[in-house]
């Protein structure tokens, strides 16, 4: 195999591509035997069925090497991790949509109505589900197809196939009433242009787009060469998302993922998490048993290991 260098810092470590995958595999085996302390999601009853002994990893540099172990090419349900690629969409279209969502962290939880109303309606960041809504709703208005946008920019990215799993999609509608509440609270504050039901249907077929962990780390390839080369994003926006999704993409855990890993990061209920290291590449890992902030147990332990193991951090 050939050799790559990954800029870490200030410096360059010359890592060859054996090397990558020996830290690759070790960082799997750390997150394989630390999922067990997790338990897989029942909130959507359709991902209470996903074998919870699926693992998955794989790493996307931007000089084109890859390494995968494990289940790193089987498609899994993507959930709150397509906030991250919605959000992407929607600046391409509308690039000043910060006006309409905030940037700040927020210590209540991902599906907070209370945090909602306290804010007059506007939702603090796109990765809490009030903000994700607004989000869904403003790609529908530029779009016409929100949950289509997202899934054809993944495709786009990543050149692997994505899909959807419509009977996650209908298990999520037939069950979410903390959504359903979230939407109404913000079309009482006007916040939102298309009728909730329309935006509600979106937003779960969006949220039950399948990827592979191969996929996703390829397509977060976007964030992680700054707006420089190929990539639909000016390098203003890839640097806000970067910063927002490092004080939020985790939800309430977001700090302790800065201490303990020093990577922008994104999770969702299907156990998937997806890491960025800007100017370097990509890491996604799926593995379904989550913690009690609904992160991946597993999932977060080998984005850890890896990052420790090859000296990512954007500190």
């Amino acid at each position: 195999m050939g050799r790559s260098s990954v800029s870490v810092g200030p410096g360059i470590v010359s890592t060859s591509d054996d090397l990558l995958q020996h830290y690759a595999e070790i960082a799997a085996a750390r997150g394989a035997q630390a999922s067990h302390a997790g338990r897989v999601s029942t909130q959507i009853p359709a991902l209470g069925e996903v074998d919870p002994e699926r693992f998955g990893l794989a790493v996307s540099l931007l000089d084109g090497t890859e390494v995968v172990v494990g289940d790193a090419d089987v498609p899994f349900s993507l959930q709150s991790v397509t906030k991250l690629f919605a959000l992407c969409c929607l600046l391409c279209e509308e690039p000043t949509a910060w006006e309409h969502v905030g940037w700040d962290a927020s210590d209540a939880g991902y599906g907070s109505v209370s945090a909602l109303e306290q804010n007059a309606g506007r939702p603090r960041n796109p990765f809490v589900n009030a903000g994700a809504l607004v989000v869904t709703d403003r790609l529908l208005h530029h779009t016409g197809d929100a949950a289509g946008a997202v899934t054809a920019l993944l495709a786009d990215l990543s050149g692997e196939p994505v899909g959807r799993d419509h009977d996650v999609a209908a298990s999520e509608a037939a069950h979410d009433h903390r959504n359903r509440a979230i939407a109404h609270v913000l079309a009482e504050h006007d916040r939102l242009l298309h009728p909730i039901d329309d935006v509600l249907a979106q937003y779960f077929d969006q949220c039950s787009i399948t990827a592979s962990p191969r996929a996703v780390a390829r397509s977060a390839g976007l964030l992680a060469r700054r707006g420089n080369g190929p990539g639909p994003l000016d390098p203003a926006s890839v640097r806000r998302v970067n910063a927002v999704l490092l004080t939020a993409g985790m939800y309430g855990a977001a700090g302790d993922i800065a201490y303990r890993v020093g990577l922008p990061a994104k999770s969702g209920i299907g156990g998937g998490v997806v890491a960025v290291m800007p100017g370097v590449g990509s890491i996604c890992v799926w593995s379904p048993r989550l913690d009690p902030t609904g992160n991946s147990i597993g999932a977060v332990v080998a984005i850890e290991e890896f990052a420790r193991l090859t000296g990512w951090s954007v500190f």
